[in-house]
């Protein structure tokens, strides 16, 4: 592949989350009407043909996996008060990354149980095929036995069915990550803003995330007036902004021991001067 040049993907995978549009139609419930009345052949499955009692197969397992899914959460509701809480919560990336975190349990739950169902199930149909196996020893009654397990294989549909829950689990994820980020970015904006303003007091100072941030103002208390004047004059802060603090900088003695322990906790020593101390020092 030649430098720069990026792979575009064929025109039939496009729009389909990966899937063709032949297993996203199958995925998606939307399968061509049935060629036969299902329920005269189940009623009369000896008069069927092979392909008719495939269409029922197929029909069977739909149904079963539409039952399926909304026993696990068609029936999710998570309370009054839970509803109440969530209208009266203002939406933050924390929030977002909490909803995203409990929709993350919930399927993993649910998977975790559709693997226990599809165990039962298939230890109900071999247990079944097994009772079903004749006493008798006949060529023709063998050769239709192995046929029927064949064409009843039910472990064939169960990757269909998970692909069908982590797609539906996946799209419903896509939108609240997009939406997390979405609020992490205005809150980054913000804080940034925030980060650029000199704090007015001790406690503005501990609300300030950025380390860097923190040192510059540490930095700026603990300087001479010339130095003050020029760090005011470099990040643009008006003497009214800096005023109050500086006030309790000068009143407050642990704020000025809080203040040069942050300096100190960023001064690097040169190791070779560390080596020549420890080398001079005289032992005791």
């Amino acid at each position: 592949m030649a430098s720069g040049s990026q792979r575009q993907p064929q025109p039939m995978y496009r729009d389909h989350d990966g899937f063709t549009e032949r297993v996203l139609l199958k995925m998606s419930g939307a399968v061509p009407p049935a060629k036969c009345n299902l329920h005269l052949v189940a009623n009369h499955p000896e008069n069927a043909s092979r392909e008719d009692l495939r269409e029922l197969q197929a029909a069977v397992q739909r149904r079963q996996l539409a039952e399926d899914v909304m026993h696990l959460g068609g029936t999710y509701f998570p309370g009054l008060d839970a509803i109440k809480k969530a209208n009266e919560t203002q939406e933050t990336s924390a929030t977002m990354k909490e909803r995203i975190k409990d929709m993350q349990k919930r399927h993993i739950d649910n998977v975790r149980t559709m693997y226990e169902w599809q165990a039962q199930d298939y230890h109900d149909e071999m247990l079944d095929l097994a009772r079903s196996k004749p006493g008798i020893t006949d060529p023709g009654i063998e050769a239709f036995y192995k046929a029927a397990r064949t064409d009843f294989d039910i472990t064939s549909t169960f990757d269909d069915h998970l692909d069908k829950l982590n797609h539906a689990y996946l799209t419903g994820l896509m939108p609240l990550i997009r939406e997390r980020d979405m609020y992490r970015q205005r809150e980054e904006i913000e804080q940034r803003r925030r980060d650029q303003q000199f704090p007015g007091s001790i406690q503005e100072f501990h609300a300030i995330r950025n380390k860097d941030v923190q040192i510059r103002i540490a930095t700026f208390l603990t300087s001479d007036e010339a130095t003050r004047e020029r760090m005011m004059d470099k990040f643009k802060w008006p003497w009214l902004h800096v005023a109050p603090l500086v006030d309790e900088f000068k009143n407050t003695e642990s704020f000025r021991q809080e203040c040069q322990s942050l300096l100190r906790n960023i001064e690097v020593r040169d190791p070779r001067k560390a080596r020549k101390e420890s080398q001079n020092a005289v032992p005791t």
